[in-house]
């Protein structure tokens, strides 16, 4: 993590006590990864520390999201992405709950796979007693219960994640087995796992110390480091390319280790990954201080042309291999390179937006199936939207 994580949060840091670092490592990553946003699930502040990476997140809980402001395209179609759009066919979604096989007023779809099949949320009551749940074709099975705080699963059902220890784990052909942590790191935090198994995170020491590191689901006792001290993993492709920072740049690694720092926007010192599917990713670019806080800007790279983009939304929760974005400020949005979007409908039982009572947290790569969470008697319900052409 980077000095650009830390101001990231600073507004939410001015009145937070900081505990001391036993404190839940896979929270941190949950509450804060891969897109950063505030998920409100409860009814009191909670504050998480990342040991040894020396981040602090607060997130705001006991109510319901707010509706977003009016959303401007991401750039102005032309004449000829005008007239694709007009020829595609219409994409039409709708919503549809997820079985929750325990009980607990906190129940949130947190990450789907790319073909959309396997989802992944977790269960309780938000006072950090949350059980992973894994859906298949909508089937639910909890995962056990040193299985904490699921960041990610692939086309195969192969789930990852950290629990409160901060030790790496991965839950594969139904047997939970836990990641080796490097020798001279004393934990490490998971973000990705791609179609072949291959697994991605960071490895955290003393101060503030870090490297990213790769797993193999096969083999999780094995392990290869990459980059340099400094860096951290947050995304990995199908060929094995790696997608996170390093000295506060982000950064892009070859699947034989080489590694290249992506663009920065015109007039910005640094910028952060904060998630990435096949040639885009998205993060975040520090904005303009306002008192003692810093707004964050999102941005997306287009990573085969090295392209970055400023984004008009106050943040983006994920990103599909189509490029679509995944903005979520209450009334969950899916938006095309070209600019075009559709908004989500609302809860099943009435087929319409409501704005206000929705978080949407995931997105399929084919950007035809999100997942999320509906707010409603004081409770958060797992939810998903499956779209069709």
């Amino acid at each position: 993590m980077t000095t650009l994580d830390e101001e990231r949060i600073a507004a939410l840091l001015r009145s937070a006590q900081v505990p001391e670092p036993r404190v839940d490592v896979g929270r941190a990553v949950r509450d804060g990864r891969r897109r950063r946003q505030r998920r409100r699930v409860g009814g009191a502040t909670a504050v998480t520390v990342l040991v040894g990476l020396g981040v602090v997140s607060v997130v705001e809980l006991g109510r319901p999201p707010t509706p977003p402001a009016a959303v401007t395209p991401i750039l102005a179609a032309s004449p000829t992405a005008a007239a694709s759009t007009a020829a595609a066919p219409p994409v039409t979604c709708e919503a549809s709950w997820l079985p929750q096989p325990i009980g607990g007023s906190v129940a949130v779809a947190n990450r789907v796979d790319p073909t959309g099949r396997y989802i992944v949320g977790d269960i309780g009551t938000g006072n950090e007693d949350g059980r992973v749940v894994l859906w298949t074709d909508g089937r639910a099975g909890v995962l056990p219960a040193s299985a904490r705080h699921a960041a990610a699963v692939n086309a195969r059902g192969v789930v990852v994640g950290t629990d409160g220890g901060g030790r790496g784990w991965v839950y594969r052909n139904g047997k939970l087995r836990f990641l080796a942590t490097p020798p001279g790191y004393q934990a490490v935090l998971v973000h990705a796992v791609n179609s072949r198994g291959d697994i991605a995170g960071t490895a955290s020491g003393a101060g503030e110390s870090h490297q990213a590191v790769l797993w193999s689901a096969e083999r999780p006792q094995e392990f290869r480091l990459i980059g340099r001290q400094g860096s951290g993993a947050i995304a990995i492709s199908d060929d094995g390319t790696v997608v996170g920072s390093m000295d506060q740049l982000p950064y892009r690694w070859t699947p034989e280790g080489t590694g290249a720092a992506l663009a920065v926007p015109d007039g910005y010192p640094r910028a952060s990954v904060d998630s990435a599917y096949g040639e885009w990713a998205i993060g975040m670019v520090p904005g303009d201080r306002k008192g003692n806080a810093v707004q964050m800007l999102p941005v997306r790279w287009n990573l085969s042309t090295g392209a970055v983009t400023l984004l008009p939304f106050p943040s983006a929760s994920g990103i599909a291999g189509t490029g679509d974005l995944l903005v979520d400020d209450g009334a969950p949005l899916v938006v095309a390179p070209d600019g075009t979007s559709r908004r989500l409908p609302g809860r099943p039982e009435v087929h319409s937006t409501d704005a206000g009572t929705y978080t949407a947290n995931g997105i399929s790569g084919d950007a035809l199936t999100v997942v999320g969470a509906a707010y409603e008697n004081e409770a958060y319900r797992p939810l998903v939207w499956r779209c069709r052409r």
